[in-house]
């Protein structure tokens, strides 16, 4: 994955060129070893070196930067790795409950580091069993309960050319700035978004988004690090979604 991929551009302009063919409202089934090569990108991601993570507050050196970003990785991503790894063999209604608990660590764990962002939400929208509709399915942060994103309207049609899109992420700083038709449906409770979509090796299977009530308080520090997230949340859902690894 190039720097350049990671780091993503602060547009509110969409990519909808497929990652791996276009993901129509049938899913395909994800194959039991295909968690691998998601737990594989988030490997890699972690590895490459990432702007500018500071928190919480804006702190003085590089160094300070890095030690903040190294906790994060070490004291909540690490352990959501890890649990992917141990979870492959376990029956399907366990790896089920753990995508839900990976899920409800993530946005809660990305709350509490953008917690200098005034009004944050984090949310996980996760794809439907038909595959026309992405309903939440955890949240953290600001209260404003988020409505599903559903293939045939303005915001739906958005949200899913963000999941089958290229780009790793897609951020709009400032939704007074960009055409109000371009985001249509979008908005509510919120000026500034980013969403990262959440895949296995070949299919969609949903969206970390995070948005704030001001405008431009998101930057690409932000959308590099949802991508990391968005990644491992990908190995539970692709786990939680695949037969075999133990009794059913």
């Amino acid at each position: 994955m190039a720097l350049a991929g990671v780091l993503g551009e602060p547009t509110g302009a969409v990519n909808t060129l497929p990652l791996c063919g276009r993901l129509d409202r049938g899913r395909r089934r994800v194959g039991g070893g295909n968690w691998i090569g998601a737990l594989g990108i988030a490997v890699v991601s972690a590895a490459l070196p990432l702007p500018g993570f500071f928190w919480r507050k804006r702190l003085s050196s590089d160094d300070e930067r890095g030690d903040a970003r190294d906790r994060l990785l070490e004291e909540s991503l690490r352990p959501l790795l890890e649990l992917a790894a141990t979870s492959t063999s376990q029956p399907r209604a366990a790896r089920q409950r753990a995508a839900q608990s990976a899920a409800d660590n993530a946005v809660r764990d990305l709350r509490n580091a953008f917690s200098d962002v005034s009004g944050i939400r984090v949310v996980v929208f996760k794809i439907s069993d038909a595959g026309d509709a992405m309903l939440p399915y955890a949240q953290a942060g600001r209260q404003d309960r988020p409505g599903p994103f559903e293939r045939g309207t303005a915001r739906g049609d958005k949200a899913f050319a963000v999941l089958e899109g290229s780009r790793p992420y897609v951020i709009v700083e400032n939704l007074d700035h960009v055409d109000p038709e371009e985001w249509q449906g979008t908005g509510t409770g919120y000026r500034t978004f980013i969403s990262a979509p959440i895949r296995s090796a070949d299919e969609g299977l949903g969206l970390l988004t995070v948005d704030a009530p001001v405008a431009s308080a998101l930057d690409a520090r932000h959308g590099s690090t949802l991508v990391l997230f968005a990644a491992a949340v990908g190995v539970f859902f692709a786990e939680a979604t695949r037969s075999g690894g133990g009794a059913r």
